[in-house]
């Protein structure tokens, strides 16, 4: 009883916090302040047994993720730079579409050439490549948290405005693209930085390959699967387990499994068929479809939160597969565990433009 005693009065914050993370049986949580993301469990002040103070390995971390940024530029040049380069341009502002986003050639416009997706792309890669370098810097590497945070999420922009400039030469320079690759950044720093944030919040992806993508993998080898936005469905999701009165309620234990989300995804835009004839042997009836069917939807519905599942289900058994699942979960969603309660679909009223 005096150990114990002795262990309550001597912690350096004796006072409970007012509320507790959305996963109190996921994740054991670091206090307040520090790294709520994955599991960094405190060393108590005074314990039965000494354990020795976690390894670090900067220059393992540092390297490791050198060599993630090396594979993914790799695969770009694979999925989109073998083609001939050609003089730096601007992009077209009908494939490019305009800031007033929801006009229809806007950047989330019906009339565009990927109906939004493409920068709802961009800022979901640009903000899971900056928070897991900032993960790996930070936990493994043991880097401070602002630093790791500056460090992960400067080269994610970074790259990725590099990956803009390449465009310019190969295809054209997206200003769109480069806004949102910059508002995934600002997101994930302020998910590393701010646990309440974090706690709240995630921005993921739902993908199933879609037939077309499946098709041209097939017939040609094709490795462009960041542009099968048909196969793609982006939620914003808000964790119902942040919500501290409903999670401490005692029948709300069930709300750490269970998101709010606001949807978003286009059909038929992308990947184009294998075979896209011209206008002109449309409108001559030489083929039969010249096209797939596009159609653009928002909707807002209840998801999985499998992140707070797993974290729940492997507390106390797997340290490493609960630190795991757990960051995979932050930025993929499971297909079809979304029940869409109000959903609005719009279609192209024109011609679409191409990549090319």
């Amino acid at each position: 009883m005096m150990i114990a005693l002795l262990r309550s009065s001597a912690a350096a914050n004796p006072t409970p916090p007012d509320s507790t993370p959305h996963d109190p049986d996921g994740a054991d949580r670091a206090p307040a302040g520090e790294n709520p993301w994955l599991d960094q469990q405190q060393q108590p002040i005074l314990s039965l047994t000494s354990q020795p103070e976690p390894k670090h390995h900067k220059l393992v971390a540092s390297l490791t993720l050198a060599g993630l940024y090396a594979g993914f530029i790799g695969w770009t040049y694979l999925a989109w730079y073998r083609r001939p380069s050609h003089e730096f341009r601007w992009a077209d502002p009908k494939k490019d579409g305009s800031w007033r986003i929801w006009t229809e050639e806007g950047w989330f416009g019906k009339n565009g050439y990927a109906g939004g997706a493409d920068k709802m792309g961009h800022l979901w890669a640009t903000l899971g490549l900056a928070r897991w370098g900032t993960e790996m810097l930070n936990q493994w590497g043991g880097y401070d948290r602002l630093t790791s945070a500056i460090v992960g999420t400067g080269l994610s922009e970074l790259l990725f405005f590099g990956v803009e400039l390449r465009d310019g030469t190969s295809y054209s320079f997206s200003k769109g693209d480069f806004a949102f690759n910059t508002i995934g950044a600002a997101m994930a720093f302020t998910m590393s930085m701010w646990p309440a944030f974090d706690d709240a919040i995630d921005f993921r992806v739902e993908y199933a390959p879609s037939k077309a993508y499946r098709d041209r993998f097939s017939k040609n080898g094709d490795l462009d699967v960041a542009e099968d936005y048909s196969g793609q469905t982006y939620h914003l999701a808000f964790h119902l387990g942040s919500i501290d009165r409903l999670s401490r309620w005692k029948y709300g234990s069930w709300s750490r499994f269970v998101d709010l989300t606001a949807g978003f995804e286009t059909r038929g835009y992308k990947p184009d068929p294998l075979i896209k004839p011209d206008t002109q042997m449309c409108l001559d009836g030489v083929v039969e479809k010249c096209d797939f069917e596009k159609e653009r939807n928002l909707f807002i519905g209840i998801t999985l939160n499998a992140q707070g599942l797993f974290d729940w289900a492997l507390r106390g058994r797997s340290k490493a597969g609960r630190k795991i699942t757990h960051g995979v979960f932050e930025m993929f969603s499971i297909p079809y565990t979304t029940l869409r309660i109000g959903e609005h679909s719009a279609v192209p009223s024109g011609e679409i433009p191409d990549e090319q």
